[in-house]
């Protein structure tokens, strides 16, 4: 099964819940990378305060699925919530209750909680699924999405995408 595409409001609902959550800085980050970049819980489990360069995330070879690298530019929501979660610290971005980095499985199940507490379905995914389907409503080429989700195809991209009412009424009507 698909992972949900999320409304504005939904999102306005999972935002508030991570504020009020324990570690709101770690939840409103992890939103923001998987809402904003669509970044994988793999590949949000594995990021290093070092691969944060100025306006770009820079995820090194080996660290996302196909084991390429790939850059990607960040905002300054992004840059503010990553230096708020870190207050101070560097190395790996995201740890557990007892100090170890977390991986996939740990990345999944925290922001299933997020999902969970704000009554909002969804998952990890939700954030990658709508921002590909937002960036083509928008009219984003296809291969711009592809290169910002980091597939090797494009058939792969197509998937993440809904076909959202707007978009059918836009190729009927202009």
């Amino acid at each position: 099964m698909k992972a949900p595409i999320k409304t504005a409001e939904e999102f306005e609902l999972l935002f508030s819940e991570a504020a009020s959550m324990e570690r709101p800085a770690m939840y409103r980050l992890m939103l923001l990378l998987s809402v904003r970049l669509g970044l994988r819980p793999m590949e949000i489990a594995g990021l290093d305060s070092s691969w944060f360069r100025g306006a770009e995330l820079r995820i090194p070879l080996g660290h996302s699925k196909r084991k390429s690298g790939r850059s990607i530019a960040i905002s300054e929501e992004i840059r503010e919530a990553l230096a708020v979660h870190m207050a101070g610290r560097t190395g790996r971005v995201f740890l557990n209750q007892r100090g170890e980095a977390m991986n996939g499985g740990g990345i999944s199940m925290a922001m299933r909680r997020l999902y969970q507490r704000a009554g909002v379905e969804g998952s990890c995914y939700s954030g990658r699924r709508t921002l590909a389907t937002t960036l083509v409503d928008k009219g984003v080429p296809l291969p711009v999405v592809q290169s910002v989700l980091g597939h090797s195809n494009l058939s792969t991209t197509a998937h993440y995408i809904e076909v959202t009412d707007a978009m059918v009424r836009r190729a009927l009507f202009g």
